[in-house]
């Protein structure tokens, strides 16, 4: 009497994992397809003098994209490493931390939560549209607040130790 409806969920869990999968799998392939060449450091390039009243610098470009499409945790795989090798100093990893905890996985979750309920296209890119707008938004002023404050703090100069 049991084992059926257990089956069935089984099945069903196993189906959805499956359908993640297919999402996930070809995003993380692109990404990493499209590290290496060198249209990040050109994005970097562009982006640089737009990420510095944020407090970023164009090295923070890379994580960022990943960050944005793909999540928070493939992001902080890539900030941990640039912040070892001291690629960015620690206020950069901080604002690069605070934009992405507002604003991550635009891409990921937005075709994540289609698979559970949206009804078509059409909806999906409403949604998507929605969803980074307000979360970019977000981001961008928690972002701008924190480089404002710590610009303001005495005797604090950019790439310090000072925290909050």
């Amino acid at each position: 009497m049991i084992a059926a409806p257990a089956f069935a969920s089984a099945f069903s869990g196993a189906l959805f994992c499956l359908k993640i999968a297919a999402v996930l799998v070809p995003a993380l392939v692109l990404y990493e397809i499209l590290a290496p060449l060198p249209l990040f450091a050109r994005w970097g390039a562009w982006l640089g003098p737009r990420l510095a009243p944020l407090g970023m610098s164009s090295p923070c470009a890379l994580p960022l994209a990943a960050g944005l499409f793909l999540g928070i945790a493939y992001g902080a795989g890539i900030i941990i490493p640039m912040g070892e090798r001291r690629d960015i100093g620690t206020d950069e990893i901080q604002s690069v931390g605070l934009f992405l905890v507002n604003c991550h996985a635009v891409l990921e979750d937005t075709l994540l939560f289609s698979l559970v309920g949206s009804r078509g296209p059409v909806q999906v890119l409403e949604r998507m549209a929605v969803l980074a707008g307000v979360r970019l938004a977000l981001a961008i002023g928690v972002a701008r607040a924190r480089f404002l404050r710590v610009r303001r703090r005495p005797g604090t100069r950019p790439g310090s130790r000072g925290l909050w």
